[in-house]
């Protein structure tokens, strides 16, 4: 969802430099020392507000090796009591800053209300960055770098609704861009254009604004598009267009020229799957590529899509979340296919399926690929 100003994207670009990797084993897309998997588990507790069987604990945030070993949890509290009980903590948003360096997240810690915290990639450095407050509604939901990683857009709750607020990256100078006088009571940053606008959806509606909240206006100067997504090297867009069937993928020129509808079938296109999901990249590092969700029949399935419109693969005929594209060109996703909620690593033709997680007794999500620290 973010571009660089350069205007090629920031996190594309990072993942890019880990396809040169060589691959180990099937289910290892590269060398262990290379690059971690962050995910999120409920090792028997609550997950997304359900009490799983047997469990009294909420989630963390882990990360393993791409082999499955070196598994480290990294939050360490996944229950906090409150003066009125105990509380299942949750991790939720997961997005990883453009140089790779950091994460945001949503967590319920310390307070039962989501706040938007930081974190370094080994796990230290935990800082709140906008803290949620149980009593007085004040949560905050989706952070999403700006691709300079100076600032991080997000939703809250804390003047009674939910407007788009954008803050400095250390959690200072929070502001209001896009009140909500646009539209319903919603509103969440769907990414970052590459001039540093923010891309905020309303309901079905796309708006873009400046990061200081000036000159909000439809994406696009259109009604019926949102969701914006910039190709790696900036000169195409990708978006979703509500239509008579429901909503398709679009593609267009930077400059608004050429613009292509992808597909065209029953159901909602999206780009947004797991309601609390991590801020994915949808286009291929490579730019040649797009996964998107069809939502049909109480499904969210996944397919990958060549930009061109062609060879359009279903990847799952069940729910499915994306997780990223993997540092080898495969993609990652999360589902209950199994039973519990597992990570894995498909291939774009569809083939290939490798539980990565394999961890039949916890469930674990939103999986997000990050560069290991030298030694680790």
């Amino acid at each position: 969802m973010t571009s660089n100003p350069l205007p090629s994207c920031c996190r594309v670009a990072a993942v890019a430099c880990l396809l040169t990797l060589a691959c180990d084993s099937p289910a290892s897309p590269g060398r262990r020392s290379e690059y971690q998997l962050l995910f999120v588990s409920a090792e028997g507790g609550v997950l997304d507000g359900r009490l799983l069987p047997d469990g009294i604990s909420g989630t963390d945030i882990y990360r393993m090796n791409s082999d499955g070993t070196g598994r480290q949890n990294l939050t360490n509290q996944s229950t906090y009591v409150y003066p009125t009980g105990t509380l299942a903590v949750e991790y939720r948003s997961l997005a990883l800053s453009p140089d790779g360096r950091t994460i945001a997240f949503e967590s319920t810690r310390e307070t039962g209300c989501a706040g938007i915290w930081g974190m370094n990639i080994d796990g230290s450095g935990l800082r709140k960055l906008s803290i949620g407050t149980l009593q007085e509604t004040r949560c905050n939901y989706f952070p999403v770098w700006s691709p300079d990683g100076n600032h991080i857009a997000f939703t809250t709750s804390r003047e009674g609704n939910f407007p788009t607020y954008v803050m400095n990256a250390d959690g200072t100078n929070p502001r209001n861009v896009a009140p909500l006088h646009i539209g319903n009571n919603w509103t969440w940053p769907t990414g970052w254009a590459p001039d540093g606008r923010v891309v905020v959806r309303n309901g079905s509606q796309g708006y873009i604004v400046n990061a200081d909240g000036t000159n909000l206006e439809l994406l696009f100067g259109r009604t019926d598009d949102h969701s914006a997504e910039w190709s790696p090297d900036g000169a195409k867009v990708a978006f979703i267009r509500n239509t008579t069937s429901g909503s398709s993928l679009f593609v267009m020129n930077a400059d608004g020229t050429d613009v292509r509808q992808l597909t065209n079938r029953p159901g909602q296109d999206e780009f947004w799957g797991d309601w609390f999901t991590n801020d994915y990249e949808r286009w291929s590092p490579d730019g040649k590529r797009l996964v998107f969700t069809n939502s049909i029949d109480g499904r969210s399935e996944l397919h990958v899509i060549d930009a061109d419109g062609t060879n359009d693969v279903q990847l799952t005929n069940y729910t499915a979340d994306f997780n990223g594209w993997a540092p080898d060109g495969r993609i990652t996703f999360n589902s209950a296919v199994s039973g519990s909620q597992e990570i894995y690593l498909i291939n774009p033709d569809g083939t290939g399926r490798v539980n990565l997680t394999n961890t039949p007794n916890s469930q674990e999500l939103r999986g997000l690929w990050v560069r290991a620290e030298p030694g680790s």
